[in-house]
């Protein structure tokens, strides 16, 4: 998220903290660190004010754009102005959507829920959302992101055990071999990554989502669920929300 504002970032970020969906891994004060930090963590969705100092939100995109960054990176811009000029500027640099501020703190949580599934709410009626979504969204939303070794590993792995359950009962044999054969690598590899992706994100994680994510399902004397625990934990979550969009 970037705005001059800092308090004001500080209250959306706790904001969406606190509904368990969105983790806020970065903040930006100005147009220039905006740039950098989306160069070097390639968010899923940045979140962009007009008015930054030094460079404003469109000389942001525009920097990134001449950088050559591709990224899938979902693009919302935040104004005080709602003039024509602004929203066909923000369109010509493919921004997924323009918020007029003040706003409904519930409706930009409702916006951005939507931009990132590809849905319009539930009674759209539009298409699944595709797993692989939802596991990164689940993933990041714990802490692990796409910096921290084993992050692709977990996400690889929670998809496969989504296609097959059985993988569980061979996690060495079956579900790390298969890991490891994909990216060429060994399953002690695979397993000691996914070890140090996970306590990285208890290290550094919010203690209110872990909590709501895991529960009691965690090895007692660690506090921190097993390789094979967070597997099949967000595996099973993602089951039942496909179920619940079906």
């Amino acid at each position: 998220m970037a705005d001059h504002n800092r308090e004001y970032l500080r209250l959306v970020a706790d904001y969406l903290g606190e509904t368990g969906i969105f983790t806020v891994e970065e903040y930006a004060f100005d147009g220039r660190e905006a740039y950098e930090i989306t160069r070097r963590i390639k968010p899923d969705l940045l979140v962009l004010d007009l008015l930054l100092p030094v460079l404003d939100g469109f000389a942001v995109l525009e920097e990134l754009s001449a950088s050559g960054y591709c990224e899938p990176t979902k693009i919302v811009m935040t104004s005080f102005v709602g003039l024509d000029f602004v929203l066909k500027k923000a369109a010509s640099y493919n921004v997924d959507y323009v918020f007029i501020k003040p706003f409904e703190k519930e409706v930009f949580k409702k916006r951005l829920v939507e931009i990132m599934t590809g849905m319009k709410a539930a009674e759209s009626g539009q298409a699944r959302p595709r797993p692989d979504d939802i596991i990164t969204r689940h993933i990041k939303t714990v802490g692990i992101t796409a910096n921290v070794k084993g992050y692709y590993y977990l996400r690889d792995a929670i998809l496969m055990v989504h296609e097959n359950f059985d993988l569980m009962n061979h996690l060495t044999t079956g579900l790390y071999a298969k890991v490891a054969e994909k990216y060429n690598s060994t399953p002690q590899r695979v397993e000691r990554a996914m070890r140090h992706a996970i306590e990285t994100a208890w290290n550094r994680g919010n203690i209110k989502v872990l909590e709501d994510f895991f529960g009691y399902t965690i090895h007692d004397s660690k506090g921190k669920p097993t390789n094979g625990e967070f597997i099949a934990m967000l595996a099973d979550k993602l089951n039942t929300e496909l179920k619940y969009v079906d």
